[in-house]
C-alpha cells in the first residue's frame, strides 16, 4: 500500500493490468482512428490500447493504495487484488457524480475491484472515462463507508 520512491523505481515499469482490466473495452483514441491507413499497422495499434490500459490501470491502482495506506497501522501486510469484475450497471454513487461530468466525458466501464485487507475483502468500484475523442481517465469510489470517508478526506 505504501509507495516509496524506491519502490515507484523498482516496480513502476513492472506493474501491468491483469486481463480481466477493461476487457474488451475500445480503448481507440480518436486520432488514431481518425486515419483509415491505421488498420496497415494492427501492432501498433494494439501497443497503444495496451499502454492505455496499462496506464488507466495504474492510475486506479494507485487511487487504491491512497486508500489502503490509510490502513496501515491496522494492518501492514501486502494488499493482493483478489478480484475483478466487470459491472453490469453503475453504481448508485457513481451515477451521481457523473450527472456534473462535461458533455464530452463519458463512462467507458465499471468494473469492482476486491483487495485482500489482511484477510478481509475491501471493495472498490473503479470507473473508467472517456474524455473527448483522444483522453481517458479512472476514477476510484470505495465500497465501504469508512474507506469512503478516508478517500475524500
Amino acid at each position: 500500500a505504501f509507495r516509496s520512491e524506491e519502490w515507484i523505481r523498482a516496480e513502476f515499469d513492472r506493474i501491468r493490468a491483469p486481463a480481466q482490466v477493461l476487457q474488451g473495452a475500445d480503448l481507440s483514441p480518436a486520432y488514431m482512428t481518425a486515419f483509415p491507413t491505421v488498420n496497415l499497422y494492427p501492432g501498433k495499434v494494439a501497443q497503444v490500447r495496451e499502454q492505455i490500459r496499462t496506464a488507466l490501470f495504474r492510475q486506479a491502482l494507485f487511487k487504491v493504495q491512497n486508500v489502503e495506506v490509510t490502513h496501515l497501522e491496522e494492518c501492514r501486510e501486502a494488499r493482493v487484488l483478489q478480484n475483478v469484475a466487470q459491472r453490469a450497471g453503475s453504481s448508485l454513487l457513481g451515477r451521481a457524480m457523473d450527472s456534473r461530468s462535461p458533455k464530452d466525458v463519458e463512462l467507458l466501464r465499471e468494473e469492482l475491484w476486491t483487495v485482500d485487507r489482511c484477510g478481509h475483502s475491501a471493495e472498490y468500484n473503479v470507473r473508467y472515462y472517456k474524455e473527448g475523442g483522444d483522453g481517458y481517465s479512472a476514477a476510484v469510489l470505495p465500497e465501504g463507508f469508512r474507506d469512503r470517508w478516508r478517500a475524500f478526506k
